[in-house]
């Protein structure tokens, strides 16, 4: 028995283990992308509104016990897959990603060029990574930060580091002030027993002066050095955060150029399929008027008697023109070939000629 218990625990799948399908992917890129154009995501970190909102939702959609845990998990995956491909591609010219395809489009030049460059790239001319214009709006900005961390102890560090080093910025070492304090003590209770004279008390105060400039001098470096020091931390923030949202542009008007072709080759291929089946309904409509025309009509007695009718028979002669008719089928479809404006000479013809007989 403790056997058997100790095989069924191997062959249960974890709580926190679950098959993604790529239309379970598509569903999480979706809701993320949600919640992102909800504010629900600050400096790259999702809110606790955002992973309640995407379990929901995926819940009602995909159905199952979908976790907050198995969201991380996906996320975390989907992200190192992506960043092998961003870290290759986004920074090389002549590259596009083909919402079609879902590969890496480029001439075979800038691939030779890559490959020889760089061996491991290869693998990315046939293989195919899917919903890369969505994971690089969600996961683009943090990666070309260097946030790529995706556990919260991951982040937590990080931010520590960052606290730290914004603390040292801003650090000022308050005993520069007492040190020149003491020297300032020390000068004042040296007494120079030299008499003063012209000359020496211009010396004098001509070296007092340079010392307080240099002294002066050094304090505004320092703070100089502390006011600088964070600008261009920010500096070099916003710089990067324009850089990220420069190249989510580029990559936007790559595939919408894509786009656009793909769909004028649609168009085109549109055309040809009605010019195609227009011609097609041309032939059969000729086909079947030949059939019609060499294929013998049978014209029923009724047609016979309309006929008459239609060209004014008196009624004495009317059946004798009906039984003639219907007893000769081939002077019947004498009848009906000729147009109708002469069928009232054929008919007295016929009639005439059958008289004589």
């Amino acid at each position: 028995m403790k056997e058997d218990s100790k095989m069924m625990k191997g062959s249960q799948q974890p709580k926190d283990m679950m098959r993604w399908s790529e239309e379970m992917d598509l569903a999480l890129l979706n809701a993320l992308t949600e919640e992102a154009h909800k504010g629900n995501r600050h400096d790259g970190s999702w809110t606790s509104e955002a992973y309640n909102n995407v379990v929901e939702l995926l819940r009602n959609t995909i159905g199952g016990h979908i976790t907050k845990q198995h969201i991380k998990n996906r996320m975390k995956t989907l992200k190192e897959n992506f960043g092998e491909a961003y870290d290759l591609f986004n920074s090389l010219s002549g590259f596009a990603w083909d919402p079609i395809t879902r590969k890496f489009d480029a001439e075979e030049e800038v691939w030779d060029a890559l490959i020889k460059e760089k061996p491991h790239a290869a693998k990315w001319k046939r293989m195919c990574i899917k919903n890369y214009d969505m994971m690089k709006y969600l996961f683009g900005v943090d990666r070309a930060k260097g946030k790529t961390s995706g556990t919260g102890k991951d982040k937590k560090k990080r931010w520590e580091k960052e606290r730290e080093k914004e603390k040292e910025k801003e650090f000022i070492d308050l005993n520069d002030s007492f040190e020149d304090a003491g020297i300032r003590e020390t000068e004042s209770n040296y007494v120079d027993e030299t008499p003063l004279s012209p000359s020496n008390f211009d010396a004098f105060s001509q070296g007092q002066s340079n010392q307080s400039n240099g002294t002066t001098a050094n304090r505004g470096a320092k703070r100089k050095a502390h006011v600088v020091e964070p600008v261009e931390s920010q500096y070099e923030k916003v710089s990067v955060g324009i850089d990220a949202l420069a190249e989510a542009v580029k990559d936007g008007n790559n595939r919408s150029e894509k786009l656009y072709q793909v769909v004028e080759r649609q168009v085109v291929v549109a055309e040809r399929q009605v010019s195609v089946a227009e011609r097609q309904v041309d032939i059969a409509e000729k086909e079947l008027t030949i059939i019609q025309q060499s294929r013998p009509r049978h014209y029923s007695e009724s047609d016979v008697w309309n006929v008459l009718t239609d060209l004014g028979i008196n009624n004495n002669c009317k059946m004798d023109c009906y039984r003639f008719f219907c007893a000769n089928e081939q002077k019947k479809r004498e009848l009906f070939g000729v147009p109708p404006e002469m069928r009232l000479q054929v008919l007295i013809d016929m009639m005439a000629e059958a008289n004589k007989k």
